[in-house]
């Protein structure tokens, strides 16, 4: 399933990939190129998980099967929240010397997430669609 741009989720993951974008410059600058890097990953973590949901939620017609909808909810969050755990163990076994701008990354990432609400409003559908 494809998520246009236009969509909620779509904006979500366009925003989210250009606040990475916006915190990995200062990081490569300022601790260098690898520091820059990890805070790539720390954002595409969250492009990801972010993108994982979206593709899970609306695989699913809420029109057609409203509670096979909301079982799609439930499930994709609690699949994005162990794919999260997993990620991030591997990343502070195997990268933890770029821990700090992976995390601070996903950290500035999530707060994409405030937005949504003013995404959801200006939709013409109103349903993220």
């Amino acid at each position: 399933m494809k998520i246009p741009a236009k969509t909620v989720p779509g904006k979500i993951v366009v925003w989210q990939a250009l606040v990475t974008l916006v915190c990995a410059v200062p990081w490569a600058i300022f601790a260098g190129i690898h520091a820059g890097a990890g805070a790539v990953l720390g954002g595409g973590i969250s492009v990801f998980l972010t993108l994982y949901f979206a593709v899970k939620v609306f695989s699913v017609d809420a029109n057609q099967d409203p509670q096979g909808a909301m079982s799609a909810f439930f499930r994709a969050e609690a699949l994005k929240l162990v794919l999260a755990a997993v990620i991030f163990s591997v990343v502070a076994k195997f990268l933890a010397h770029l821990f700090l701008p992976v995390i601070s990354t996903f950290i500035a990432t999530l707060a994409v997430y405030l937005f949504a609400l003013i995404f959801t409003r200006l939709d013409p559908a109103g349903i993220g669609r």
